[in-house]
C-alpha cells in the first residue's frame, strides 16, 4: 500500500463508502469481505496485498481507522450504532436493542481499541519486522490459549477460573483416579500433564 497518510477528502470518501457498504449488508459483513471489495473499488486500496504482513496491517489499520470515525460520527447524529468485529462488522438502526453485559464490557475495550486506531502515523511508522514480530507473538498467545484450554477439558473445567481452583480440581481427580484406588494410570498422567500445562502460564491464572 501508499506509505503516505491519506488527505482528509481522501479519508471522507473512504468513510461515505464505508456506510454505504454497511447499509447495502444489513445483517452485517467481515473484515476480510470488506477488503476485498476495497481492493477492488477504492484507490487508496489499490496497492493493498493481504500476503504480505506489512500491506495487510496498512489496509487492516486503514480501514478500522475509519470505521471508528464513522462509529463515531454516526452515534454523534444519533443514526444508528455500528458494532466492530473483525467478523462481523454491522450497523445496527436507531432503537436497537441495548448491549447486554457481554456487550457492554465489548464496548469498554472498544474505547481502547478506537484510541489505539486513532493516529494514522502509525500506517507509516511502522515497520515490516515489527508487524513480523507482532504476528510472532500473537500467534504464540494463540497456540498458549490453545493448550490452555485442552488442559482445562482435560480437568473437567473451563474459563473464567482462577489457580486455587485449578489445584482444588487437580487433586479432586487424581485421588479419583490414581491406581492405588483402583484408577487409571493413563488418565492421571493426563491430569498431571494438564496442570503441568496451566502451571506453565501461571501468569494467566492468578488467584492463589
Amino acid at each position: 500500500m501508499n506509505d503516505v497518510i491519506p488527505s482528509p477528502a481522501a479519508l471522507d470518501a473512504l468513510e461515505t463508502q464505508l456506510e454505504e457498504l454497511l447499509i447495502a449488508h444489513p445483517a452485517g459483513i467481515g473484515e476480510h469481505e470488506l477488503l476485498k471489495i476495497l481492493r477492488r473499488e477504492q484507490p487508496l486500496f489499490a496497492g493493498f496485498d493481504p500476503r504480505e504482513p506489512l500491506s495487510l496491517f496498512q489496509g487492516h489499520y486503514l480501514l478500522f481507522h475509519v470505521l471508528y470515525r464513522l462509529r463515531d460520527r454516526l452515534a454523534r447524529e444519533r443514526r444508528g450504532r455500528l458494532a466492530i468485529d473483525p467478523l462481523r462488522i454491522v450497523l445496527e438502526p436507531v432503537g436497537s436493542a441495548g448491549p447486554d453485559e457481554r456487550n457492554a464490557a465489548l464496548a469498554t475495550g472498544w474505547l481502547d481499541l478506537a484510541h489505539w486506531y486513532a493516529d494514522l502515523r502509525r500506517l507509516t511508522a511502522v515497520t515490516a519486522a515489527e508487524v513480523g514480530e507482532w504476528l510472532r507473538q500473537f500467534h504464540a498467545a494463540r497456540r498458549a490459549g490453545e493448550r490452555r484450554q485442552a488442559a482445562l477439558v482435560v480437568l473437567d473445567l473451563r474459563d473464567p477460573v482462577d489457580a486455587t481452583a485449578i489445584r482444588r480440581q487437580y487433586r479432586r481427580l487424581a485421588m479419583r483416579h490414581h491406581p492405588d484406588r483402583g484408577g487409571d494410570g493413563q488418565r492421571l498422567r493426563e491430569i498431571h500433564a494438564a496442570l503441568a500445562a496451566l502451571a506453565g502460564g501461571r501468569a494467566r491464572f492468578r488467584g492463589g
